[in-house]
């Protein structure tokens, strides 16, 4: 199953949770859950919230952002050895980032919330080396940036949302602004997620950047409301997991919106087309619903055509599509 813990992380998160009261872990849990479903952010001051936050929403947001970079990694030719993960709570994309990309070396992580930034260190120490001896600062993001330093890699994840609307084009142009490579953000996949991440778009593509993925285009979104662009991550549960939300499917699907941008120079291979929905498959024929450079294609494979069928065959949600059905 894609998007599995590193070993380390998910022993930490373990052990995290076996330092709190069962019920008090669940009723965190339970409130987390209700505010993240509801749009609203959180308090997180007590120790238990912060247990909660990591046990549930780690694990998930690590999920889509390594399939992200999957991603990210097959359209753009990078080896970033340094990272810069913005808005990062207890530094979940920066996990995703070192295990994506090995070769990173140096790695800084800028949070508002004291509490995340202490947690997210606690975790790290087992980390990868990147991780182990990262900068960790306290900071809001707008202000960290107006000093940041250049790297490689800019990423934030689940981050935007937290920010008033008409704030994130402008943060947008500050991440783009603090990249030599690549910005890479994340949020939730729902209409208000992707809401952040067209805004983000929109500010980044006008910087001059190059969209790496998920489009296979410049332009505007062809989604019209209510629909909006999303895809699904599927992780396997932590034990403490499943045992903080009294759930018994060992398993979860993360439903996220993201954008891909590059700086100029750097050689990318956006997709043809990219699948925007779960494929509906029938006897006869596979229906893709597609993003094209030439607007929204509703394509059929016929399983009479066996070669074009065995080459769409595992083509999923969110995947690119041949370009030469």
């Amino acid at each position: 199953m894609s998007g599995e813990l590193p070993a380390s992380l998910r022993a930490g998160l373990e052990a995290l949770a076996a330092a709190h009261p069962g019920r008090a872990l669940g009723e965190a849990s339970s409130r987390l859950t209700s505010h993240y479903r509801g749009g609203h952010g959180t308090r997180l001051d007590a120790a238990v919230d912060l247990a909660a936050y990591a046990v549930a929403r780690m694990p998930a947001t690590y999920a889509a952002f390594r399939a992200v970079l999957d991603e990210v990694a097959a359209r753009v030719d990078i080896q970033p050895v340094s990272v810069t993960d913005i808005g990062c709570g207890p530094g979940t994309a920066a996990w995703a980032v070192a295990d994506a990309f090995p070769g990173i070396a140096t790695a800084t992580l800028v949070d508002a919330h004291s509490g995340m930034i202490g947690l997210g260190r606690k975790l790290a120490e087992a980390g990868p080396r990147a991780l182990a001896g990262a900068t960790w600062i306290t900071a809001p993001m707008a202000r960290h940036l107006a000093e940041a330093a250049k790297t490689d890699l800019v990423v934030a994840g689940y981050a935007l949302n937290e920010i008033p609307p008409d704030e994130v084009a402008g943060i947008a142009r500050q991440f783009y602004a603090a990249a030599t490579g690549l910005v890479v953000i994340v949020e939730p996949g729902t209409p208000q997620g992707f809401a952040v991440i067209d805004r983000a778009r929109a500010a980044l593509i006008a910087a001059g950047g190059q969209v790496v993925a998920p489009c296979p285009h410049a332009g505007p979104c062809p989604l019209q409301t209510p629909d909006w662009c999303h895809f699904s991550a599927r992780l396997p549960r932590l034990k403490a997991h499943k045992a903080a939300k009294g759930a018994d499917v060992p398993f979860e699907d993360e439903r996220y919106s993201y954008v891909a941008i590059a700086k100029p120079g750097m050689v990318i291979r956006p997709a043809a087309a990219r699948v925007l929905r779960p494929p509906k498959a029938t006897k006869p024929a596979t229906l893709f619903r597609l993003c094209t450079a030439d607007g929204l294609q509703d394509r059929t494979v016929a399983g009479r055509d066996r070669d074009l069928a065995r080459r769409t065959r595992k083509t999923g949600w969110g995947d690119a599509f041949p370009a030469d059905p």
